[in-house]
């Protein structure tokens, strides 16, 4: 929806005002700052819902990055009349405060929200909107992307962490858990979890799809169904020219009756050697891994926000929920539970915050529906043995998915993104044309352009 910055301490106005152009690619429809004695918070907005600018204040202030999907519910309750998720959240935080309030959200979302003299900042549980903080000399910032604060001389980033709250007053902080996905009774008979779960992801995705809207889509099980269950979207793939990811996805949009909807980016070796900078800039690291699985989703929303589309969905989250990984194969049932949670709890620094950077990058929202959290509480209630049954990953989401999908696109084995894609292939080979070689050569390779770019942490 935006980019959110800010800063407490002496003269920190234009400390904000460098972020805020700094991060300006996450909202070019406008950007505004409030001031609250040495607070201030500044927004640039990337319209999607509602018209009202932000940050909000009256003798406090809200700027927030994010869609609140029960806003409208929220501002039934408060007996106010908005088509603002942000007004409904400012409103809701005067009435309730900070925890109460994040108790009754359903959605993603980063926010800070300032009142009397304290600056509050605040993440949803699963990370998918991403927020960082850090001390600049006797500055207090924080910022959605670190290359904010690395700008004002911020050396040591701190990332919030999902479902936690930050307290900032007089130069001392606190970090505190919030919110989190409850548990409950296991489900361990199939029928009713595969049914279950089919409504559960077809809500989620429904109050995330609006008009126009776009899919990251690579013809695999997961972006498949989230296809299948909002047909009016378009479908946005990158790859290079014969990948594995070209033909699937040509092949998967015809099983799906959507070639018309389908918008394929064959790429060549020079596109992706122009984009590397780009790329390692939106993500802030030169990690080979990052840059390979960043690469197509970069070329996929620049197309998609090209044509108009402000909105993507994606299939992140499905591995983590429901065993996707080859490597889960290799547990027993009672490590693999705790194994799908430690790799939940770390899926914001693992794979959102980079999906985040490398889409805000061209102004394009990422909604995630397999981490909403009726989904998530779901699927943590879910019994292992219902995640790999018979030495089949996400069975249960595959029996789910067979409400809907043809058998071929239900059984289809993943493979891994920046393999299939054929970036990671293509990255090497450039490695080695411009003289790299040896151990290690393709991260040198990457690190030495990233020398050349302005601020990566």
């Amino acid at each position: 929806m935006c980019g959110i910055a800010g800063a407490a301490g002496k003269d920190s106005k234009p400390f904000v005002k460098t972020m805020l152009e700094t991060i300006r690619h996450r909202g070019p429809d406008g950007w505004g700052a409030s001031f609250l004695g040495d607070i201030t918070l500044g927004n640039v907005l990337l319209k999607i819902t509602g018209d009202r600018g932000q940050p909000i204040y009256n003798k406090n202030a809200l700027t927030y990055n994010g869609e609140i999907y029960n806003f409208r519910d929220i501002a039934r309750k408060l007996n106010i009349t908005t088509d603002s998720d942000s007004e409904a959240l400012f409103a809701l935080i005067g009435k309730k405060g900070v925890e109460k309030a994040i108790d009754e959200l359903d959605g993603d979302y980063a926010f800070a929200y300032a009142a009397d003299g304290e600056l509050r900042l605040a993440r949803d549980p699963a990370g998918v909107k991403p927020l960082y903080y850090g001390i600049a000399g006797g500055l207090f910032a924080f910022a959605s992307e670190k290359k904010a604060l690395c700008v004002i001389g911020v050396n040591t980033i701190r990332t919030l962490t999902p479902g936690h709250m930050l307290s900032y007053r007089a130069g001392k902080f606190m970090e505190k858990k919030v919110s989190s996905f409850a548990t409950g009774e296991k489900i361990t008979d199939e029928t009713i979890a595969s049914k279950a779960l089919f409504g559960a992801i077809e809500q989620a995705v429904k109050k995330r799809s609006c008009k126009p809207c776009a899919i990251a889509f690579s013809g695999g099980l997961d972006s498949s169904l989230i296809c299948a269950l909002s047909r009016e979207a378009k479908l946005y793939s990158a790859g290079m020219a014969g990948s594995h990811d070209i033909k699937q996805t040509t092949k998967a949009a015809r099983l799906l009756g959507l070639d018309d909807k389908l918008h394929l980016h064959e790429l060549m070796a020079d596109e992706v050697e122009s984009a590397i900078p780009d790329v390692i800039r939106a993500v802030e690291s030169p990690d080979p891994l990052k840059v390979s699985i960043a690469m197509p989703l970069f070329f996929a929303s620049k197309d998609a926000g090209r044509d108009g589309i402000r909105v993507m969905l994606s299939g992140q989250g499905a591995d983590e929920l429901f065993a996707g990984y080859k490597r889960y194969e290799s547990l027993d049932y009672g490590e693999l539970e705790p194994a799908l949670r430690r790799d939940l709890d770390n899926i914001a620094g693992n794979n959102l915050e980079r999906d985040d950077a490398v889409t805000m990058a061209n102004s394009v929202e990422l909604r995630v529906p397999y981490l909403d959290r009726q989904v998530v509480e779901l699927a943590l209630r879910i019994a292992p043995e219902l995640k790999i049954h018979k030495g089949m990953r996400k069975y249960i989401l595959r029996m789910a998915a067979k409400e809907i999908l043809p058998d071929e696109l239900v059984f289809k084995e993943k493979k891994a993104a920046q393999y299939s894609s054929g970036i990671h292939s293509q990255l090497e080979k450039l490695a080695r044309k411009n003289g790299y070689s040896g151990e290690g050569y393709l991260r040198k390779y990457l690190e030495d352009i990233n020398r050349n770019s302005e601020c990566v942490t």
